[in-house]
This record gives structure tokens, sequence and C-alpha cells, in this order.
């Protein structure tokens, strides 16, 4: 075999390795762009349930057994949170689950961690919180995943 033969077999054998590295990594990028998605969907039903369970409490400790038309009876943010020795299924209104966190596991990706916060708003402006009381309460569900490159947030507003 001489040289200019040799040259095409090495030259080939280079095209041929080229090829393969291209088509794993094609398969590789694949693959987890197919887990990313999982993990997004996954990860909106984990957070989705949890606004599922928040939306069904009320409003606010003073209207669980009583309608109120002053909304200084409202919690003032200070206050949000638990009633000294409620747990989690003792929860009755919206704003219990401030700072709530659970680690929820999942059967093929693993934990999702859940993260709550809840603040008051104003209906014209409900992305900016305040500290003041007011008729709607925004409640952000921040879910993380292994598998995913950033926190997922959904949102509530409940309103009075």
């Amino acid at each position: 075999m001489d040289n200019s033969h040799l040259s095409l077999v090495l030259a080939a054998i280079v095209l041929l390795a080229i090829l393969i590295l291209n088509v794993n990594r094609t398969i590789l990028s694949s693959n987890n762009n197919t887990l990313q998605a999982e993990a997004i969907t996954t990860t909106n039903s984990v957070a989705q349930q949890v606004i599922d369970l928040i939306s069904s409490k009320s409003f606010d400790e003073s209207t669980v057994n009583a309608d109120i038309t002053d909304i200084n009876d409202f919690t003032p943010y200070a206050s949000f949170g638990t009633i000294t020795g409620e747990t989690v299924s003792q929860y009755d209104d919206v704003d219990d689950y401030i700072n709530y966190f659970s680690v929820i596991s999942t059967p093929r990706l693993g934990n999702v961690n859940i993260n709550v916060d809840v603040r008051y708003v104003n209906a014209a402006q409900p992305d900016v919180a305040v500290n003041t009381r007011t008729r709607m309460k925004r409640v952000e569900v921040k879910a993380t995943s292994v598998y995913l490159p950033d926190t997922l947030r959904l949102y509530y507003y409940a309103s009075y």
C-alpha cells in the first residue's frame, strides 16, 4: 500500500471518528433536553399541588370563621405565619404558609424542594409586595430540582 492510499484510509478513519462523536453528542443533548422537559413538567405539577392546597384555605385567620369588612382586622404582615402549636395539617389560612419548606420525593427525578412566600400586594400592582394590609395576598411557590437550570416560580393571588 502506498502513502496516498494510507493517507486516504487515515482520513476516512478520522472522519468516521468525528461522525461518531457528533452522533453521540446529539444523542446526549437530546436525552438532556428530554430529562429537563420531564423535570419542568414534574416540578410544575408538584408546585401546582402546593398551590391547590393553599388556595383551599381561608384568606386570613380572621376570616376562617367570620366575614370581615375592615381590613384592619386582617393579620399584619409582621404576624404572618402559624399560631403557636399549629402544625401543617392544621393550617387554615393562606399566610400560615409563609416560609413553608418541604422536600417532595418524585419517582423518577428524586427530590423537589418547595419554598413558599406570602405577601400582601395591591390589586393595581400585584407584583409589588407591601407591608400594609390589603385585600390581596400573593403566594409565591418556588420549586427547585437538580435537573432544572433555575428555580421554577408559580404564583397564586388570594383576594378578599
